[in-house]
């Protein structure tokens, strides 16, 4: 007997470099505008409450539009619909400062603007991990190690967009590093548009469709396993962010430089983290990796609650999140590649709204914890959280071996 040879590690493929530098670039210049249109708000309106607004505006058309979302990318194919949301945000971004200079820009004409982009993004998303499928073929541990560096490219982006912004903002103005957004999708579209076309007839547009992909993640007990915890970890996640800047507050004196400290922890260790799945991938089952993954991360959220020298906690962060990754890619490798052909693109939207509204509410359930509870108090609670969703991959691993 013969086994097939193995597919090339992903950075081989010409396609996928294109998809992961087009999203690396496009990531920097969203990550700069995250920075730069609040401070455009504030400075402008002088609300806090304004610019908190946004943030909602251009969120909730995420989960609320996911599964629409899921049929257009059936229908367009991954690639196509990837071009046109490139070309349309970088039309949508080029229109704030442009309108604004003329003195056309109401506040809620900014926020129409605002929601244009969410409605952009929810279709986005999911098509750019089908990009990644598509680039890369059905094998597992190619898909997971393309996840992986897709992963990196934006965790890395989040480190070099913002300080970018904050130099360009002092530079030259809040509303003109928008116009980098701009240009950044706009040469995201190029590298894309050469891409190869999907071959496969496209699908009608159906509702039943999008039913259907819902009821086959549920079905599926390996999906629905990886789907819960993932989306466990996604939720338990936001509340240790959070909680960085409350613990250099009352830990270590209020001292900015701690919090700085913790905060390039979490990226780095994500950072480091998505290389190291990538090296790996192909080589553990996913469902595998994923219990390694959520044991190391459930490990080392057990130091944070306590009281610690600032550079050991930010060791525990970086090796939280340096796990982290080995359960969310191999989760979306196979939310990707385990539905038949023509339910994938009504299955990974389900998972991407799930977290889109698990996050916020993370986010604002944390505020309200923060202000009556301990951080050690919240920070134990999340690490017993982590040691269940680990569990749970732990007891999926091995059925997956029996």
């Amino acid at each position: 007997m013969t086994t097939a040879p193995a597919p090339p590690p992903p950075l081989r493929s010409r396609q996928f470099r294109r998809v992961i530098v087009a999203e690396f670039v496009s990531s920097v210049g969203t990550q700069m505008t995250t920075l730069a249109l609040p401070w455009f708000v504030l400075m402008t309106s002088g609300s806090p409450a304004r610019m908190g607004l946004v943030f909602v505006i251009q969120i909730l058309p995420v989960p609320l539009l996911a599964m629409p979302a899921g049929l257009l990318v059936a229908r367009w194919g991954a690639r196509r619909v990837t071009v046109v949301g490139d070309v349309v945000n970088a039309v949508l971004l080029a229109a704030v400062p442009t309108l604004y200079q003329a003195g056309l820009l109401p506040f809620w004409a900014l926020l129409v603007i605002v929601a244009l982009v969410g409605c952009v993004a929810s279709a986005y998303l999911s098509a750019q991990r089908m990009l990644l499928a598509d680039a890369l073929g059905p094998d597992e541990g190619a898909v997971t190690a393309g996840n992986a560096l897709f992963e990196t490219a934006t965790s890395s982006a989040r480190l070099f967009g913002p300080a970018i912004a904050g130099f360009l903002i002092a530079q030259v103005g809040a509303l003109n590093v928008l116009w980098a957004d701009a240009a950044s999708f706009a040469l995201s579209a190029a590298l894309l548009t050469g891409l190869p076309r999907r071959t496969t007839a496209p699908e009608p547009l159906s509702a039943n469709n999008m039913a259907e992909g819902v009821r086959h993640l549920l079905r599926d007990p390996v999906l629905r396993t990886m789907a819960l915890a993932a989306l466990g970890y996604g939720t338990l996640m936001p509340v240790v962010l959070l909680a960085l800047p409350v613990m250099a507050d009352s830990r270590y004196d209020a001292d900015p430089h701690v919090a700085g400290l913790l905060l390039a922890a979490w990226g780095g260790g994500t950072a480091v983290g998505t290389l190291v799945v990538a090296r790996l991938a192909r080589r553990i089952p996913p469902t595998r990796f994923a219990a390694c993954g959520g044991i190391g991360t459930a490990v080392a959220l057990w130091f944070l609650p306590w009281d610690q020298p600032a550079a050991t906690a930010a060791l525990s962060v970086a090796t939280a999140c340096m796990f982290l990754p080995a359960v969310t890619a191999p989760a979306v490798a196979l939310l990707t590649l385990r539905p038949p052909e023509h339910l994938r693109p009504h299955v990974l939207p389900v998972f991407g709204a799930a977290v889109f509204v698990a996050s916020p509410v993370a986010y604002g359930t944390a505020g309200i914890l923060f202000e009556h509870l301990a951080v050690r108090t919240v920070l134990m609670a999340v690490a017993a959280g982590a040691g269940l969703c680990a569990l749970v991959l732990v007891r999926l691993a091995g059925r997956a071996r029996n």
